[in-house]
């Protein structure tokens, strides 16, 4: 809201804050995460808040399954991001990004960008958290699964 507000006063759409690294753009988006964009007009949305839905309901229930404290912090993440989302997508129809941050040039075959996609602060907690969840799976979990699974033999 702050940042929409912030650019309803200027005709710009992307203000620096540290140079070109680092720039406030106002995007709005009504895809997804790195520019995905199933084209499918007003129903685009529709589909987004449905599956932002379901997908808020299942880390609530695996956030409550889940005692170990790095997990929780995980689904917190994922769900706080997931819900900020939702809110925009509900209240304007489209997220609001607005981080422009240039970190580096990245090539994967045919696939290239420049500057990195612009997004926001709910994308950062979705992603931190997925990692987080990540690190968490393959580090904590698991070997406490393998070193159960050794004990009992």
């Amino acid at each position: 809201m702050a940042i929409r507000h912030l650019f309803a006063h200027t005709a710009d759409t992307t203000l620096p804050i540290f140079g070109n690294f680092f720039r406030f753009t106002l995007v709005k988006n009504q895809g997804a995460v790195f520019g995905i964009n199933p084209q499918m007009g007003n129903f685009t949305n529709i589909v987004f808040i449905i599956a932002s839905i379901i997908a808020s309901g299942i880390i609530f229930f695996l956030f409550i399954k889940n005692d170990n404290s790095i997990a929780r912090f995980s689904f917190t993440l994922i769900l706080s991001g997931a819900v900020g989302n939702l809110i925009d997508r509900i209240s304007f129809g489209k997220v609001t990004d607005f981080l422009d941050v240039d970190f580096f040039n990245i090539s994967l075959g045919n696939w290239h960008i420049e500057r990195w996609y612009v997004f926001n602060i709910a994308d950062s907690c979705i992603v931190i958290g997925v990692i987080l969840l990540i690190i968490y799976y393959l580090f904590v979990e698991q070997p406490a699964k393998s070193k159960e699974i050794m004990e009992k033999e």
